[in-house]
């Protein structure tokens, strides 16, 4: 796998703290607006956002002069990784967290894809 001075790495790094950094925003003037349980439900949603970008970059990490086959085969690994994720954390904050406000955990796991694929028009 990468280090944490592969720039790759680095540029996805970034890209999830921006996901982060959204998802406390966002949970934050919720908070304030409707209260902790919205504002949970929200960071939930952002939280389940971010940790799965976090495993495909650690995943999709191949070391310098890979050959374009490992590289290949470590980011459709990592893509069926971060899938498979939010699929087993939707569930488990479904379950664990049967009061969950969903529109606000969906929305905000949105704007986590939605920083994602906006930061790599900049970031690339």
């Amino acid at each position: 796998m990468g280090s944490q001075g592969d720039p790759v790495l680095r540029k996805a790094y970034r890209i999830i703290g921006l996901q982060v950094l959204v998802t406390v925003a966002i949970s934050l003037v919720l908070l304030a607006i409707y209260g902790t349980l919205v504002a949970a439900s929200a960071f939930a949603g952002g939280a389940i956002g971010f940790t799965a970008s976090w495993a495909y970059a650690r995943r999709m990490a191949v070391p310098p002069g890979s050959s374009p086959g490992a590289m290949l085969r470590a980011h459709v690994l990592a893509e069926i990784l971060k899938l498979g994720l939010i699929v087993i954390l939707f569930v488990a904050v479904l379950v664990l967290f049967r009061e969950a406000a969903t529109l606000p955990m969906l929305l905000t796991f949105i704007a986590t894809l939605a920083v994602y694929w906006v930061a790599l028009l900049f970031v690339y």
